[in-house]
């Protein structure tokens, strides 16, 4: 992966020639904008903007250009909702979330780093959009636990101790550091991501399918996107906050891969 520098950015122009290029699109529509923490995308049950369920769609197609967005193809989409600049994805969920006002002093970087209830599981629907959608799948290191990124303590002084920092590119200290019990103490979450690394890559269709082999289903006025995958996979994506999402599936029984709670390849729920 390369960064273009001097307003270069041109994910249009870069499919144009058969590269990929990252999809802030996809970022966006998930968590808002990025320049603005008060924004919020589809994991907080919201629409940015002019976003309605058609972006939602476009998103796990791949971002096509027949659907008048940048790709030419699927492949040229690098899906992600973090990367080494700004807020980490557990972060801006934690500010924008509430959980944390941007301009607060962490008093305890073990609470803040840990997430349950609510806010784990947005992280956790955030990481089943992504690993679902049609595209290259970028994560971040950290991500899997929702690394949170607080300025350290140093001999220099700084104003900035103790904020979540939103671009740590010049800190060589435990602000940009890998901290492995915060990774143990969200265990769940890293299961996950292991768990949807390894459906992403036992089922192909989730790496390689077509605008037709998708089947919409209604989902009504919700904040949610749903769909038939080549007549074999249902997926349920739902972003509203407090309503659950009722919808007829096709007859007959259908192993649960992932929901929730967890995601599991081996012990499949059965349902009909």
């Amino acid at each position: 992966m390369a960064e273009p520098w001097g307003n270069g950015y041109d994910p249009d122009g870069f499919s144009d020639m058969g590269w990929a290029s990252f999809n802030d699109q996809f970022r966006d529509g998930l968590k808002g904008s990025l320049f603005e923490l008060e924004e919020k995308g589809f994991l907080f049950g919201q629409y940015r903007g002019k976003d309605d369920q058609n972006i939602l769609q476009y998103l796990v197609m791949g971002s096509l250009r027949e659907h008048d967005r940048q790709y030419i193809k699927s492949a040229h989409s690098v899906n992600y909702l973090e990367c080494h600049d700004n807020y980490t994805f557990g972060d801006r969920l934690r500010i924008t979330g509430g959980y944390v006002d941007k301009d607060e002093k962490i008093t305890s970087t073990e609470k803040n780093a840990l997430v349950q209830d609510k806010l784990l599981a947005m992280n956790k629907l955030g990481a089943l959009f992504l690993f679902t959608s049609q595209g290259i799948t970028f994560i971040h290191e950290g991500q899997e636990w929702s690394r949170s990124k607080v300025v350290a303590e140093t001999t220099v002084p700084d104003k900035q101790i103790g904020l979540i920092d939103h671009n740590s590119y010049e800190k060589d200290n435990e602000t940009n550091w890998l901290n492995w019990n915060e990774r143990e103490m969200n265990r769940e979450l890293v299961d996950y991501y292991k768990g949807l690394i390894e459906l992403r890559k036992q089922y192909s269709e989730f790496r390689h399918s077509k605008p037709e082999d998708f089947e919409f289903m209604d989902v009504g006025e919700k904040v949610a996107v749903a769909y038939i995958l080549k007549d074999r996979f249902v997926v349920i994506l739902n972003g509203e906050n407090e309503d659950t999402l009722e919808l007829d599936i096709p007859a007959g029984q259908w192993n649960i891969l992932a929901d929730e709670k967890l995601v599991n390849l081996e012990d499949q729920q059965l349902v009909s």
